[in-house]
């Protein structure tokens, strides 16, 4: 008669470790996370590195991320889902009406406040650590007198793991052909010695609206302003993009977008268009017309050879949708204002989440179980809100540049309270 196996246990009834791993590595981050607080040696098994892969590689995501602003509150809420629209995570950020920038596939997030787009957060989901990116224009464009951002991306250099901004700014707010524009960098390893480096400015001016550019394998891609020519009087084909790379920190000259998309009209292909990047690949979406979501998928830079891998037909049901992800199983993940759609394209049906407010989208393809720091390397906290940065000094406070404007605001307010009162009070006398 075979022996029966004994599993071992401690006389208080607790799992052996290797057991309890294999249990917990199946649980959800959201509720790991609430377990951290039973107990220290549950605090240490679940912040270990090890463990925090295994569970990363058993749960792949990726996660969806919203940003939601409350009126007449300070303030905005990232929500961070699952595929089935479950909130895993909420956190509070501190900048006024924040909205989410377009970030994807990365381990940091990126909000930006909506009436003044320069001033960013960039924040990491797991830890909750801030870092706040400086407004101030690099020294090396320190002479211009106008400055005005027009294009942003944020990503991180393959090689070398570190996390780096860019942005187009324009010297002029006008439309002229001739109107320059100039590029900065910053990496945020940098620490409290981050600061935007000035670079040669892009070939042919930028577009500025949103999903108008992207970070593939450490390359940004903007589209251009077709409209416009080339800085050097070059004529620009519709769907053009402007390569720019993380790493050397250079332009990489201009491809051509997808043969139908470069015979479309100007004023109806600029909003049909968006960049996305899906399995590693750049896609342009192209929405002709609101008819049907065709994604060209670049297959070769060098050549601008495309492959229109898919194209969702449906006008009502891909109206205003972006994609997000292509899943494991073949779907793709679609984001449309109010819903996360999940669509089939054997079946060619949708499967459709609620999303309270989710006009901002992006992905999270990190671990929530991190314990690591992004930005404490030699950074500064601001003594406010807590953000780290290129702080300012005002004795005893570090401030950021956002607190610093919230307490000028509430400075001037006060003023403005003391003025009305001496005028009630010349009146009444």
């Amino acid at each position: 008669m075979p022996q029966k196996v004994r599993v071992a246990a401690s006389s208080n009834g607790v799992l052996p470790e290797d057991m309890l791993r294999h249990i917990l590595v199946r649980l959800p981050a959201k509720t790991l996370c609430l377990f951290r607080a039973v107990s220290r040696s549950w605090r240490s098994l679940l912040s270990d590195p090890l463990f925090v892969a295994a569970h990363k590689s058993r749960h792949p995501g990726p996660l969806v991320v919203t940003c939601t602003s409350e009126l007449c509150q300070r303030g905005g809420t990232i929500e961070i889902m699952d595929l089935s629209g479950h909130v895993v995570k909420r956190i509070a950020t501190s900048m006024e009406n924040a909205r989410l920038e377009c970030t994807r596939h990365l381990d940091l997030i990126c909000v930006a406040r909506n009436e003044h787009r320069s001033t960013r957060h960039v924040i990491n989901p797991a830890t909750g650590d801030t870092f706040a990116l400086p407004s101030r224009c690099a020294k090396e464009h320190a002479h211009v007198k106008h400055f005005f951002p027009q294009s942003f991306d944020f990503g991180q250099v393959g090689s070398t793991g570190e996390y780096k901004a860019i942005r187009c700014v324009s010297i002029d707010d006008s439309e002229s052909e001739s109107s320059p524009m100039l590029c900065e960098v910053i990496t945020l390893d940098d620490g409290r010695h981050a600061r935007w480096r000035g670079k040669q400015g892009p070939p042919a001016p930028v577009a500025t609206n949103r999903n108008k550019s992207v970070v593939v394998n450490g390359v940004v891609y903007f589209l251009l302003e077709f409209r416009r020519p080339t800085f050097s009087g070059d004529h620009v084909e519709h769907g053009s993009m402007a390569l720019f790379n993380l790493e050397t920190e250079e332009w990489m000259g201009i491809v051509q977008g997808p043969m139908p998309v470069r015979n479309g009209g100007y004023f109806s292909l600029f909003m049909e268009l968006s960049l996305v990047c899906l399995d590693g690949f750049l896609v342009m979406a192209h929405n002709p017309e609101y008819s049907s979501l065709d994604l060209w998928f670049l297959m070769d830079a060098e050549e601008s050879l495309w492959n229109k891998r898919y194209s969702i037909d449906g006008q009502h049901e891909i109206l205003f949708a972006q994609p997000l992800e292509i899943l494991s199983d073949g779907r793709i993940v679609l984001s449309a204002p109010g819903r996360l759609r999940l669509y089939n394209p054997i079946t060619k049906t949708f499967t459709d989440f609620e999303m309270r407010n989710s006009t901002f989208v992006g992905t999270y393809t990190g671990s929530l179980l991190s314990s690591e720091s992004t930005f404490t390397s030699e950074a500064e906290r601001c003594t406010v809100c807590g953000c780290y940065g290129t702080l300012e000094a005002i004795e005893p406070y570090a401030l950021c540049e956002d607190c610093m404007l919230h307490q000028a605001l509430l400075l001037l307010q006060r003023l403005e309270g003391c003025a009305q009162l001496d005028t009630l009070s010349g009146i009444t006398n």
